[in-house]
């Protein structure tokens, strides 16, 4: 609507300085000094196949997106000499933790820093909320049709306070995100792909909070591979101390200066309904014609097999034995139990139809070290042939529980292979909130007809409504005409 609405607008100049020659001339010059302004401040709005960026085969070529400990080594040790080409700024480094939180590995927890070269390292969690908590990427959002529950793409404000805490510029800068151990650490032991991996999931989610906002995949990269276990070999200098906050340094830099709106990335729940609807085939601005959702929870999650339960596939099941908690609710984090606890869940278990299973932990490399991606050819078969995703013309969708999970797929496909890749923000805490069906009328919070109603066959495989006692669903405005408000006002931070 935005770029009709700066098309329209700019031919509107156009016709007026036409009619300005024949009728006031002394008024040309103050016209074509309006319009140059308006041409030079106009936003350009990417499609997905515009964000696309195709790695190395050899990821030791790679100097943005995904690199190797060996290139982070080259450039913390000599920045000036080693920057990318494009790069006039600094080297800003962002760990997920620190490095040396188990033995067997990195001694030292940071990267060193270097301000004379401009080198500088931080932690994630060097940026503090003013409630205290851990800020990743997302916050609490009004989608038109939730509000005050799940967690969106953290807004403007966010963006750019945390970019002035970070002293990031984004128009000249290289921002590296890299995991330090991992977390899914137990008992002093260094965690195994399927646990410690899970911090590249915050750390790609990074990635894609800024692709949003505006930054250019080749000021952005993430470290393949754990410091803890690469550091030391690939020599990369380590330190007991990291980068004191400085918030001047950016110099008042502001993604509202990055003249791209690649908002494209996130769609809204009323997207992923007509591509369900349509079986992958709708038409939807940005996207190519042809679309593909894939899940990124593990296979047992997706197919409705966690904790052994025996039912049937696409069974209404109403209110089954707590066994059948799959899906934590927007409210609760990690792996379901079987004894729900103090967990909350979503109304019923499923998938979006027309989605295909594609696990996140299957990107990653089957060793000690936590986390490491695949190499490119074996990620190229992944999608293209053994999960059987992608297609010449197809734009991949990632989703999963909370849009974390999605993340590793989602870099994978846009960052690596350079395929055409959007995100459902709201996931499938979101999705599975819109019932009118279940057993328990407390729980249905939509009347059948209901527009988006999601727990039909129209476009969702359905398992079973949840037992009623643990299940938590977020509060719907069932008078919105839009659940993209968050996306529109975020255009308008820009604009």
């Amino acid at each position: 609507m935005i770029q009709n609405w700066t098309r329209s607008f700019t031919t509107f100049l156009l016709l007026s300085f036409a009619v300005s020659c024949t009728e006031k001339k002394e008024d040309n010059n103050a016209l074509l000094a309006g319009l140059l302004l308006f041409a030079a401040n106009q936003v350009k709005v990417s499609s997905a196949t515009d964000l696309v960026n195709e790695s190395a085969d050899d990821y030791n070529q790679n100097n943005w997106g995904l690199i190797t400990p060996q290139t982070l080594a080259k450039f913390v040790n000599n920045w000036p000499a080693n920057k990318p080409s494009h790069i006039t700024g600094n080297l800003i480094i962002l760990q997920h933790d620190a490095a040396n939180r188990v033995t067997g590995g990195a001694a030292l927890p940071y990267v060193a820093e270097n301000p004379s070269q401009g080198v500088y390292v931080y932690l994630l969690d060097d940026y503090i909320l003013a409630s205290g908590g851990s800020f990743r990427f997302n916050q609490t959002r009004d989608t038109g049709l939730f509000k005050d529950s799940v967690r969106y793409q953290a807004n403007g404000q966010y963006v750019d306070d945390w970019l002035k805490t970070f002293g990031i510029n984004l128009s000249k800068d290289l921002v590296v995100f890299a995991v330090g151990t991992g977390n899914g650490i137990t008992a002093g032991a260094y965690p195994a792909k399927g646990t410690g991996a899970g911090a590249v999931q915050e750390i790609t989610r990074g990635v894609y909070w800024l692709r949003y906002w505006g930054a250019d995949i080749k000021n952005l990269a993430v470290l393949n591979g754990n410091l803890h276990r690469k550091a030391t070999a690939a020599g990369i200098p380590l330190s007991s101390s990291r980068s004191g906050i400085n918030l001047e340094r950016n110099g008042g830099f502001s993604v509202k200066q990055l003249r791209v709106d690649n908002t494209v990335l996130t769609l809204g729940l009323e997207d992923i309904y007509e591509i369900a609807k349509s079986g992958g085939n709708a038409n939807l601005t940005g996207l190519t014609a042809k679309q593909q959702i894939i899940d990124a929870r593990p296979a047992i999650q997706y197919d409705g097999t966690a904790d052994g339960l025996n039912v049937a596939r696409n069974a209404l099941v109403a209110n089954p034995t707590n066994s059948a908690y799959i899906t934590t609710s927007y409210q609760s984090s990690g792996a379901p139990s079987a004894s729900a606890g103090n967990q909350t869940f979503v109304p019923f278990e499923g998938n979006i139809k027309s989605s295909k299973t594609f696990p996140w932990s299957d990107l990653l490399k089957d060793n000690a070290d936590g986390y490491e991606y695949l190499d490119k050819a074996a990620l190229k078969t992944l999608f293209n042939t053994t999960r059987a995703v992608y297609t010449p013309g197809t734009t991949i969708v990632s989703q999963c529980r909370t849009n974390f999970e999605a993340q590793v797929n989602g870099f994978a496909s846009l960052n690596i292979l350079g395929y055409p890749t959007v995100y459902y923000d709201g996931s499938l805490v979101e999705w599975t909130a819109l019932v009118a069906g279940h057993g328990t009328s407390a729980v249905n919070q939509v009347p059948s007809d209901f527009k988006w109603r999601t727990d039909i066959g129209d476009v969702s495989t359905k398992h079973w409504y949840n037992e009623p006692t643990h299940v938590v669903r977020p509060s719907i405005d069932l008078t919105a005409t839009t659940t993209k408000k968050f996306i529109q006002e975020d255009k308008a931070y820009k604009y």
